[in-house]
């Protein structure tokens, strides 16, 4: 990496002394990754990895494994959305009774509100 192109964590004028060193073991796949994402910020390796760290440390970063969830709960709420209308529309054309078609539109309201709190939460995910 070119050196005039990084941007150090912290000011050296400053005082603040990092003399604590953590030791990272990574496959060559994460490696490569740390490595693009550091020079995608224009940072040093070390410097993007505490940057990172530090972030999910104090709440200002979010960790991945949320988000993969929140898009996991969006897909099978989509799914389910998508198999309760075929149903309804099966009822509907059977001429099912209207307890029946109450049933599933309650299972429908469950569905959506389950899909709407998905998609806040994956909303609020990345407002950080």
């Amino acid at each position: 990496m070119e050196e005039t192109a990084q941007r150090r964590r912290g000011n050296r004028r400053t005082g603040v002394r990092r003399d604590k060193h953590v030791k990272l073991s990574l496959s060559d796949e994460e490696h490569g990754l740390l490595v693009e994402a550091a020079k995608a910020h224009r940072m040093t390796l070390g410097g993007f990895a505490a940057h990172s760290a530090l972030g999910v440390a104090r709440d200002t970063l979010s960790t991945s494994p949320d988000a993969r969830e929140n898009l996991v709960a969006l897909s099978d709420g989509t799914t389910a959305l998508s198999r309760l209308g075929d149903e309804l529309a099966a009822l509907t054309a059977a001429g099912a009774g209207t307890d029946q078609v109450r049933a599933l539109l309650e299972r429908v309201a469950v569905a959506v509100e389950a899909l709407e709190e998905a998609a806040d939460a994956v909303a609020e995910a990345s407002r950080r």
